[in-house]
Parts: C-alpha cells; structure tokens; sequence
C-alpha cells in the first residue's frame, strides 16, 4: 500500500460507506465476521466521522428487540458471573449467546458497546443485514431506523458519494472525463485507505467486478473507459492490468499533476548554447525549425544521427532563440518500465503548454514503432500509441535519437520536419573546446595545443566538454605535464567511446601482388569498381552510397589482404572486427557490439572489415536458437543503414542466410592457386631458391597453396640456420603445409568446415 497521506472532503465517508453497501450486499453474516474485519471497522470509523454513532445505536437497539421477539436472541435468567464478561472490556453478557459472539469477535482489536451489539446483530441474524445497516445508517430518512435493503438515493447522497472534487484537476489539466476521475479518485482511495487497501485483496474480484455500481456507471462505459487506446491506460494512469499507479497519490494530494513527471521533466538551461553557425547544418533545415518554435502551433521535429553529433547542443541553440521556457525530458528511468516513461510522455503531450518547448532526448526506445524478428520487419505493441501522441500533441517538441530505422513510415510521416545529423565534424568539436577553455588560467599557446589534439582521437561533443572538465581538475606544476596528461585523458576517453582499435597492419607486404590471386573476379576490376563506387558516392549525398562486398573460400587465400590493399588504394584506414569482437555471454549484448562496430565505421569514415563472419550469417531457416536469429537480424539491419564501405570474409558461404548473400553488391570466390601465382610468390618470399616447373605443378596439383603459406613458411625460416635450407627443403615443407591441411579437414570429417592454411 502506498502510504501517502491525502487529506479528502467531508463527503469522503459517504463515498466509502457507499462502497461497503455495493460489495457486501449479497455477503452473509458469518462471512462478514469471520473475513472482513476491515469492513466493520472501515464502517464504524467513517459512522462516528459523519456523526452517525448515536443513530448506529439507535438502529442496531431497534433490530436487537427484533431478534430478542425472534427468540434468536436469548437473554440470562440468571445474572452473570465474573468470568460471564467480553475479553479486554468491562461489558458483561447480556444474552446465552454472547459467548459465541464474543469468540466470533476473537480477532476484533476493538471491544465497546456498539461493536458488541453489532456482532450480535451479524451473529444471530439469518439474512445478510451488513449492507442493511450501513444503508439504514449513513443514506437511511433520520426519522426512520427500521433496518432496509431498499436503496434509495437522494440527490444530495449521490452528489457526496460521486463527488470528484479532488480529481477534478485531471479533468482540467489532462482532460479526462468525470468518470474517468471518479475511477482515479476510487483507486487512490483504495490505494491510501489502509483498511480499504486490506479489503481489496481480501475480495479483490467482488471489487473488480462491482466497479460499474462502485462509480454509477454501466459495465459497457467502464469497458470502453478502460480501453488501452483511452487516457486512463494510455496516459499510464493503470496498467494493462488495471492496476493504479500509485505515484498519482501525490498529484492528488498536491492538486497537480505535475508530480506525475518529476522525475523525467526538468527545465533547461539555454543561456550558454552555442551560435547557430557552429553546426555544420544547412541553413534552410536552420531557418524552417526556428520558425516552427516560435510559431503559434504545436510542432513535432525530429533530429536522428550519429551519437555525440551534437543533436542536443543544437536543440538547445534553436530554443535559446524563441524566449521560451524550455524542459527536457530525459529517458533515464526507462529500465523496464517502458510503457510508462512512453505513457507520462503521452500525458504530458496531451496539454497545452503555452510559452515552452520540450526537448525529449534519447527517445530512440520510445519512438520505436518497428520489430525485427525472424519474420522480418513488424509493426511494435506501442506503434499505435506512439502514432497517436505526435496526432494529438499539443506542444512544441523536439525529439533526439540516434537510429531511425527502428521507426516505421507511418510515424516518420507524423513528424512536421527533421534533421539528419552526420558525426559532429572536427571544427564543431574545436569551437565547444575553445568555448570551454576560454576562461582557464592557462597560456594561449597551451589552449591552442589542446584543441589541436582533438585531431588524433575520434570523440563526441560530450566527451569534450567532460574531457575540458577534467583538464581543470588536474594539479600539474607544469603546462607541458599537463598537455601530456591531457593527451592520455583524450586517447582513454576515445577508446571507452569506440572500443579498442581492431589492430592490423595498415600497408599491405612488400611482396603483394594481385596477380597471384585465384579469385571469380579480376581483383584488379574489384579494385576499379570500389575506387569508381567512392567517387560516385562523394558527387551524390542523398542516394545510397553503402559498398557490400563478400570475399569467401579457403583460409589463406589473400581475402583479407585485398581488403588492405583496397583500404591503402582509397586512403581510408580499416577497422577489423572479430567473432571475439563481437559475441558477449549476456543478452542483447551481441546486437549492441555489432551497431557499435558500424556505426565507429560511419563516424571515421573507415572500412570495415567483418573477419570470419561466417558467425554473424547463420541461415535463419536452420537456426536453432533465437539469439542466431536475432544476430542475423541485426547484421541485415546495420548491413542496409551502412553507407560505407563494407568486407566481410567467410570460408563457409553455404551456412549463409539466403538474404544476407543478396544484400552483398559483390560476391568474390577466392581459390587455391594456379601455377603462376605460386611462381610469383616463391620469387617474391625466396628468391634465392629456385623450383623447377614440374615441382610447382607438383604443388598446384595439391590444389591447396595459398598465399599464407609462404608468408607462413618465410617466418618460420627466420630462425633456422642458412646452412639447412635449400629449395629442396622450401618444396618439402611447402608440401608439408598441404598435408597437415587434408589432415585437418579429414579429422573434422565434413569439407563445408575445412580450414586451409594461415589467415594473414
């Protein structure tokens, strides 16, 4: 029970009172005395709280002389001994059957007079007579005490028990109907009330489905009020259970509703925001959202992008500009409790806020409109919610996330404008430094150095700031100490942000060549249409500008090594992802490392190169547990959001999904190889050994030499004494290296899991 104190009308009793007679009118005696304590007492209380006591006596006199004339009350022919007296009260019995009542009353904290004649009453009556009572006593004509069943209202009775005084806020502020409050105001009451609090579990589905009679409303208008697509679930009042939420207690009791967002809802301050011409934003999509905030209509505006892109700082530069008041709702109590950060959000929407304008930041979860299962793309349990509060939001709102492609067509279509935000580009993130650094008691030298280091790391905006933060705690005797901390603050700050660099050589060998590739394709023609595809996607912004290629076939067969030398011929640095990189024991956490690779790929501006990501390609078809398939969900999803330049190698293209084989652009077969690659590269690793041509053929007819086999082998000759290699030995154990191979893939027994070779 929530243990808020509300302080209610003085027509409250009447309401409970009214309660009471609903749900025990069918209830007998014995069940009322025997489970319901808290109903008797509830009674007694709010009977003395309207000044009724005297008439509770009178009544429960009058059908006390009923029952002695019934002889179903009994009184002593003899007068009562010591012992013949109710437990913990100087009252003694009366009747031959007091002592039952008063071991019917066993549990009943509260022993007087006017307790013990109405135990007696419930006890020795036949029909059910509680709800009689309460009726006769409370809504009963002061001239009459004659016990009745027979409600009947007078219009005054019903003003008190109906009475919504104490909601009527929620019907000006949030527009919700009488009937709506009077629910709110009858839950809270059950919620606060510690006797009424008790009663509810004691018969909570007599209570349920009392409801309509509860509130005076037919069970048709209850069952529409509490439809999900209606205020009292839509705004998160009750779940979708019915149950209240008790956190309106104090909305009720303050008289606002207000308290309902206090902790999502803070005002903002706009004082320090940058200047407009900071963001790297075109100046119409500048122009088009200040007129729509200081404008008189409400507005929906959305801002998606990269995280750290500065989508906040500049919300905040547009409204500094309105004069208005400007909130923020944060979504940090998310957790699980989705639904009602979604729904305070709904409610706050639904009223006019008039001279303000809301900032809904991190909102990528609760604009989440659309599901990727197995099946594909389907619509999420909150898209009609959602859809619903941009149609009918009453106030100037801008929305901030970071992914759009969780949100359906029909919800983008309900947006007024929108921005997209590319990584926040390297000036934008030198003028928050200087802006920072201005007034630090440091030399202009020294504050020009630190905003130039900002070049080495890949950072957002809020990392800056926190990075200038902690520059100005530090305690260095020195300026130059302090650059060399401030470096190091800088570089860790960048691998929390980004991860740790996937590490590989940046240069391909000096003993590359293309020609010794055995590969479907031209590599050289591969090659031409990446630096041709790049070219194209820096003259046309707006279409799609995303390479995919696929390289599959034998380990060692120089996939990685052209996607090296790909990455060295367009001047582009290469991020490498493993399956160490990515997969993680806990739940979703697989999902997340794999947005995070692509979307540290989008921010540099790298390749990314997904190594052995045969893991990340399972068929979905053959898959037998749902993370496979979420992880291939997800791989699809970031595959078709990429606009870079995408690699992925595989030695097990048949265990791909069908789809993920037709996202690719290319897809590239490396073999083993042909005689004159093994020429070209025994001449490049060994050329003062000579082979004839007929041991070269002697090694192509392996059909298993790879071009990680000699780099391989030429690391391994390093440590040997020059006296004990000759050509003889390179052929020997190049032929080694083609044995240990089959071996391997008759030990493993299936050719679709054979491995050959040394991955570069």
């Amino acid at each position: 029970m929530n243990n808020s104190s509300i302080t209610y009308t003085k027509d409250e009793p009447y309401a409970i009172c009214f309660y009471l007679y609903t749900l025990f009118e069918e209830k007998t005696n014995k069940n009322v005395i025997n489970d319901y304590d808290e109903a008797i007492k509830l009674f007694l209380a709010n009977t003395e709280n309207l000044n009724k006591t005297e008439r509770l006596k009178a009544v429960l006199k009058d059908e006390i002389h009923n029952l002695e004339k019934q002889n179903k009350l009994n009184r002593l022919t003899t007068p009562p001994s010591e012992e013949m007296c109710f437990e913990d009260a100087d009252i003694p019995y009366v009747y031959e059957q007091d002592k039952k009542v008063e071991r019917a009353m066993r549990h009943f904290e509260k022993t007087d007079e006017i307790t013990v004649d109405l135990h007696r009453v419930l006890y020795c009556s036949d029909k059910p007579v509680f709800s009689s009572i309460i009726y006769t006593v409370i809504f009963g004509k002061d001239d009459d005490i004659s016990v009745t069943s027979s409600m009947n209202l007078s219009k005054k009775q019903k003003a008190a028990i109906y009475d919504v005084s104490k909601t009527q806020f929620l019907v000006d502020t949030v527009n919700l109907s009488v009937d709506e409050a009077r629910y709110i105001l009858m839950q809270c009451r059950f919620d606060t009330n510690e006797d009424l609090h008790t009663l509810f579990h004691s018969c909570e589905n007599e209570i349920r489905n009392s409801i309509p009679e509860l509130l005076g409303i037919t069970k048709k208008e209850l069952s529409y009020m509490l439809r999900s697509d209606q205020k009292l679930k839509s705004f998160g009042f009750i779940d979708g259970d019915g149950d209240y939420d008790s956190s309106l207690n104090e909305c009720i009791e303050s008289q606002s509703i207000e308290p309902y967002f206090s902790d999502l809802l803070n005002t903002l301050d706009c004082s320090n925001a940058y200047a407009l011409d900071s963001f790297s934003v075109k100046q119409e999509s500048l122009e088009i959202c200040s007129d729509l905030l200081k404008g008189k209509n409400p507005v929906s505006i959305l801002f998606y992008g990269k995280p750290g892109s500065g989508k906040t700082e500049l919300a905040k530069s547009l409204c500094s500009q309105t004069g208005k008041q400007v909130y923020i709702f944060k979504n940090e109590a998310e957790t699980n409790e989705r639904g009602n950060v979604l729904s305070r959000l709904v409610c706050l929407l639904s009223m006019e806020r008039k001279d303000s304008i809301l900032i809904v930041d991190e909102a990528d979860s609760l604009l989440k409109t659309m599901d990727f299962s197995f099946f594909g793309k389907t619509p999420s349990k909150t898209k009609g919610t959602v859809n619903k509060m941009l149609e009918n939001n009453r106030d100037k709102v801008i929305y901030i996330i970071n992914h759009q492609h969780q949100i359906d067509d029909s919800t983008r279509r309900r947006f007024t404008f929108s921005i997209h935000f590319e990584a926040m580009p390297k000036t934008m993130m030198k003028t928050i430094a200087e802006q920072k650094l201005k007034d630090m008691d440091l030399t202009e030298n020294t504050k020009a150095e630190l905003v130039s280091m900002l070049d080495k790391y890949h950072l957002t905006g809020q990392s800056v700031e926190n990075i200038v933060k902690t520059i100005d705690a530090m305690e260095c005797k020195d300026e130059d100490t302090l650059l060399k901390k401030a470096d190091i603050v800088m570089k860790e700050n960048s691998l929390l942000l980004n991860g740790k660099k996937k590490k590989m050589r940046d240069k391909v060998k000096a003993e590359y060549d293309l020609r010794v590739l055995n590969a479907s394709m031209d590599p050289k023609e591969i090659v031409n249409m990446v630096q041709n595809a790049a070219k194209y996607a820096e003259r046309n912004k707006n279409t799609e500008n995303g390479i995919r290629m696929l390289f599959y076939g034998l380990s060692g067969t120089g996939k990685t090594e052209l996607a090296r030398y790909i990455a060295e011929q367009l001047g582009k640095e290469i991020i490498l992802c493993r399956p160490s990189d990515i997969l993680s024991p806990y739940v979703g956490q697989d999902e997340q490392n794999i947005r995070d690779a692509f979307e540290q790929a989008e921010q540099s501006d790298a390749i990314l190169l997904f190594d052995e990501a045969d893991t990340f390609f399972y068929d979905r078809n053959q898959a037998q547990r749902t993370w496979e398939r979420s992880l291939v969900n997800e791989f699809l999803t970031q595959m078709e959001e990429f606009t870079g330049i995408l690699i992925c190698t595989t030695n097990l293209r048949n265990i791909m999904d069908p789809a993920m084989q037709r996202r690719f652009h290319m897809l590239v077969e490396f073999k083993p190889m042909k005689f004159d690659g093994i020429k070209i590269m025994l001449e490049k690793y060994f050329p003062d050994y000579h082979l004839s041509n007929k041991e070269i053929e002697e090694l192509e007819d392996s059909d298993s030499v790879t071009p990680g086999d000699f780099g391989a082998l030429s690391s391994r000759i390093r440590f040997m004494n020059p006296d004990d290699v000759d050509s003889a030995y390179i052929l020997e154990e190049l032929k080694k290296l083609q044995t240990e191979k089959k071996n391997q893939w008759h030990e493993e027994g299936n050719a679709s899991t054979r491995k050959i070779g040394f991955a570069v």
